[in-house]
C-alpha cells in the first residue's frame, strides 16, 4: 500500500492544484448535489458504506470517459454547510477510471488531509471550490481531471476517480505572534514548557507537559552562543530534533542521521524563520511552533499540529 500511495498522492496533489474554469450543471433536473465542470462523467458513480475511518465502496460503469475537470457531491452530508475561507479535513479513495481498481486511500494513514477552501483554491481549481462551498460536512465528493501528459521516457499515469469524504470544516486558526521573552519565562516558571534530557552523546529526548501548547511561537534560548547573529536571509547549519506536541513522537532528527543539516532560513517553515532569525551561532534553542507556522496544510509524511524542536546552531553562511 505504501508503494501505491507514493504513486497516488503526488498525482492527487496535481489534481488539487490544477487550473480550469467552472461551469455548474444540474444534470438530472432534481436536487442531486453541487456539480461543476464536466460532471456528466459521474452519472453512473455510486458511493455506499464507509465511515470516517474506513473507505466507502465506489462503483461505476467503466471506463469513465474523462473529458475535463469535474467535481460533484455524490453523497450528501448531514453537517453544517462549508463556507468559503474555512479549511476542511478529509479522507479519500482513488480508483482507476478505466477498470474501477482501487489504487489507494488515505484512511489507513490515520491523520486526515487538510485543504483550505480559500481564494487560492478558487483560483487554482474553481470546480472543486464551487462544489465544496455550500456542501455539508459528511458529504462524499467525486473529483477528476485528465491525467497530465507523461514526460519523455515515463509511463503515462492512469485516469483516476478521486472520492473525498469531508470530515470537518473549520475556520483556520488566527495568525500567531512571537511570544515575548517575559511570557516565555512565565510559562517556564509555571512548568508549562517542554523540557529536554540528553544522553552521553548529547542526543536530546523531550518531555511534553500536560497542559496544551501556546497559540503563539515560543522561543527559549537554552544556551546562548557567542557567534554571529543570524538573519532570515542566511543559510545555516544546525543539529536538531523535532517532536509533535500532542504525543511527544519524534518525526525528524539530524542527530539520528549523524550529521548536521544545512538550509536557508527563508526556505523552511515559518516558525523556524521567525524563531531563529536574531539568534547567535553556537546557541541552543527550543522552538514550540503553532500549527499555522509549522505545516498548516500537512500532507502525507508531514507532521501536524504544534511542533517542538531542539536546535543547535552550528554555523551560518551569509546571504550574498
Amino acid at each position: 500500500m505504501r508503494k501505491v500511495l507514493a504513486f497516488l498522492l503526488p498525482l492527487l496533489l496535481l489534481l488539487l492544484t490544477g487550473c480550469g474554469g467552472p461551469t455548474t450543471d444540474n444534470l438530472t433536473g432534481e436536487e442531486s448535489g453541487n456539480s461543476a465542470g464536466a460532471a456528466e462523467v459521474f452519472d453512473t458513480v455510486e458511493v455506499s458504506g464507509g465511515s470516517d475511518e474506513e473507505p466507502p465502496t465506489v462503483e461505476f460503469e467503466s471506463p469513465l470517459e474523462i473529458t475535463g475537470v469535474a467535481a460533484k457531491t455524490v453523497m450528501e452530508g448531514e453537517g453544517d454547510a462549508i463556507e468559503s475561507g474555512q479549511r476542511i479535513r478529509y479522507q479519500l479513495v482513488a480508483l482507476n477510471a478505466t477498470d474501477g481498481e482501487v489504487l489507494g486511500d488515505t484512511y489507513a494513514q490515520g491523520e486526515p488531509q487538510v485543504l483550505p477552501v480559500d481564494d487560492t483554491l478558487k483560483e487554482q481549481d474553481a470546480e472543486l471550490y464551487d462544489v465544496l462551498v455550500g456542501t455539508k460536512v459528511g458529504a462524499q465528493i467525486a473529483y477528476t481531471r485528465p491525467s497530465p501528459e507523461p514526460a519523455e521516457g515515463q509511463t503515462a499515469l492512469p485516469e483516476q476517480l478521486i472520492v473525498l469524504k469531508v470530515l470537518s470544516a473549520e475556520q483556520p486558526p488566527p495568525e500567531p505572534e512571537v511570544l515575548s521573552p517575559e511570557d516565555v519565562q512565565k510559562l517556564d516558571d509555571e512548568g508549562q514548557l517542554p523540557t529536554f534530557e540528553f544522553d552521553d552523546a548529547g542526543v536530546p529526548a523531550v518531555t511534553i507537559p500536560e497542559n496544551g501548547p501556546s497559540d503563539d511561537l515560543v522561543v527559549k534560548v537554552l544556551e546562548e552562543g557567542d557567534g554571529e547573529v543570524l538573519t532570515d536571509a542566511d543559510t545555516i547549519t544546525a543539529n536538531y530534533s523535532g517532536w509533535t506536541y500532542s504525543d511527544g513522537e519524534k518525526f525528524d532528527s539530524s542527530f539520528d542521521r549523524g550529521e548536521a543539516a544545512e538550509f536557508p532560513l527563508n526556505g523552511v517553515i515559518t516558525g523556524w524563520t521567525k524563531g531563529l532569525a536574531g539568534q547567535k551561532v553556537g546557541s541552543k534553542v527550543m522552538l514550540v511552533i503553532p500549527e499555522p507556522w509549522a505545516y498548516p496544510n500537512a500532507q502525507q509524511g508531514q507532521p501536524s499540529g504544534t511542533l517542538v524542536f531542539y536546535v543547535e546552531i552550528v554555523s551560518k553562511a551569509a546571504a550574498e
